[in-house]
C-alpha cells in the first residue's frame, strides 16, 4: 500500500578482504522515510566502524597527525578515510582510555603485595604543550597557551620495562598516579624508592606524599653539573673545565660539602644581579639540596644518577605525538590523547581492544 520511488546508488563496502564495491538499491515512501533493503538485511550501517577498523586507525593517528594516518592506512589496508574521521574515531577512544585509566588511579596504591622488595626507580617532571580555548573558529586566530603536563615513570631495577602516568592535574592527583605506576613496576611492601628529579619541590613534595620513608630522593647529577658549569668560569677563569670536573668527581665520591665550600668562596657580592652571579646561584642550588646530593651511595648500589628515564619519556611518550610542528590541541583532547599513548607505551594496549585482536 506504500507508493515507493527507487534510486541506485554506488555503495562501497569494506570488509576483511578488501574493498567490495556494487549499486544498492535504496527505496523511499510518500513520507520521505528511506529504505535500505541490503543495508538491513546485511546489518551494516552507513559511517559505521568496526571496532578492527577502529583499532587500525588509533593504531596509526596516536602515532602520526591525521592526515599523516589517512595514508598509513592505504598503504597497509588499501582503502582511505578522510582525517575527520580519524579525528573522531581517535579522540573518541581516547576518552574511552582516559576513562579506563582514571577509574584505575581512583583505588588506593597502598595496598602493596609481599615478596622480595625490588628497588624501584621513580622519576617525574613537566612537560609543556600547546593549547588552544574551546569556542573559537578554527580560522580565527586563537591564542595559543602553553601547558605544563607533568609525567611520572617507574621502573624496577635491572628491568627494560618503564611504566608512566601524565596528566594536566594537581600534583596530589600527579602523585597518586606515581603510587599506581611504581605499583605496576614491581614496588612491594619495603621496597626501596631512589626518586631523581630536577630539584623543583613539588616533585620531592610528592615523592615523599606517595613513597614515605621508603623514598631517596637524589637531585639529578645533568642539572647539578650545568650548575656548576655555569660557575666554573668565574671560581677558575684559567682552567674552567677541569675545575668542573675535580667538583664532579667530588660530588661522586661524597665531598658535596667540600664543593659547596669552594662555591661560597667564590661567590659574587649581595648587589651583583641575578643574571651576573651564576656562582651565587650554583651554591644556592646544592645548599638547598643537601640532602639530596648522595651520589656516592647511588653509584655503589648500581643505581643511576641521571633523570634519562623520565626524559625519555617526554619524547616517546608525549612530545613525539602531541608537539609535532604546527600541533595546537583543546586541553581535553590532548588530555584523552595522552591516556591513549599511556596505555600503549605501558604494554596495555591489548586491554582497549578485547574484541578486536
Amino acid at each position: 500500500s506504500r507508493d515507493l520511488a527507487q534510486k541506485k546508488s554506488p555503495l562501497t563496502w569494506l570488509c576483511t578482504f578488501g574493498e567490495i564495491g556494487f549499486d544498492e538499491v535504496i527505496l523511499r515512501t510518500a513520507q520521505d522515510h528511506w529504505i535500505r533493503p541490503f543495508a538491513d538485511t546485511a546489518g551494516v550501517r552507513g559511517r559505521s566502524k568496526s571496532m578492527r577498523l577502529q583499532r587500525a586507525m588509533c593504531d596509526f593517528a596516536v602515532e602520526h597527525s591525521f592526515d599523516a594516518a589517512t595514508k598509513r592506512l592505504r598503504e597497509h589496508y588499501g582503502f582511505e578515510l578522510g582525517a575527520s574521521a580519524f579525528r573522531e574515531v581517535t579522540l573518541e577512544n581516547a576518552r574511552r582510555a582516559r576513562q579506563k585509566v582514571e577509574t584505575e588511579y581512583a583505588q588506593s596504591f597502598r595496598e602493596l603485595p609481599t615478596g622480595a622488595p625490588s628497588t624501584v626507580l621513580a622519576e617525574a617532571d613537566g612537560s609543556m604543550l600547546c593549547t588552544v580555548r574551546a569556542g573559537l573558529a578554527r580560522d580565527a586566530k586563537r591564542p595559543r597557551h602553553w601547558q605544563e603536563m607533568r609525567v611520572v615513570a617507574a621502573q624496577k631495577q635491572g628491568s627494560a620495562q618503564t611504566f608512566y602516568a601524565a596528566t594536566f592535574g594537581e600534583v596530589q592527583a600527579v602523585g597518586q598516579r606515581w603510587g599506581h605506576v611504581a605499583r605496576q613496576a614491581g614496588r612491594a611492601l619495603e621496597s626501596p624508592i631512589q626518586v631523581l628529579c630536577d630539584g623543583a619541590e613539588w616533585i620531592a613534595i610528592q615523592a615523599r606524599a606517595t613513597f614515605g620513608e621508603d623514598a631517596s630522593i637524589l637531585t639529578d647529577f645533568y642539572h647539578v653539573s650545568e650548575s656548576l658549569a655555569a660557575a666554573a668560569p668565574s671560581c677558575q677563569p684559567e682552567s674552567p673545565e677541569p675545575w668542573r670536573h675535580a667538583r664532579q668527581n667530588e660530588l661522586k665520591t661524597g665531598g658535596s660539602e667540600t664543593v659547596i665550600a669552594l662555591l661560597a668562596a667564590h661567590r659574587e657580592p649581595e648587589a651583583t644581579p641575578e643574571d651576573q652571579a651564576p656562582v651565587r646561584a650554583a651554591h644556592r642550588y646544592l645548599s638547598n639540596r643537601r640532602d639530596t646530593l648522595d651520589y656516592a651511595a647511588a653509584l655503589v648500589a648500581e643505581l643511576p644518577i641521571g633523570s634519562g628515564l623520565i626524559e625519555s619519556a617526554h619524547k616517546h611518550v608525549l612530545q613525539k605525538r602531541l608537539k609535532i610542528p604546527g600541533a595546537t590541541w583543546l586541553p581535553e583532547s590532548i588530555e584523552a590523547i595522552a591516556q591513549l599513548r599511556i596505555l600503549r607505551a605501558n604494554s596495555r594496549w591489548d586491554e582497549l581492544w578485547p574484541l578486536a585482536a
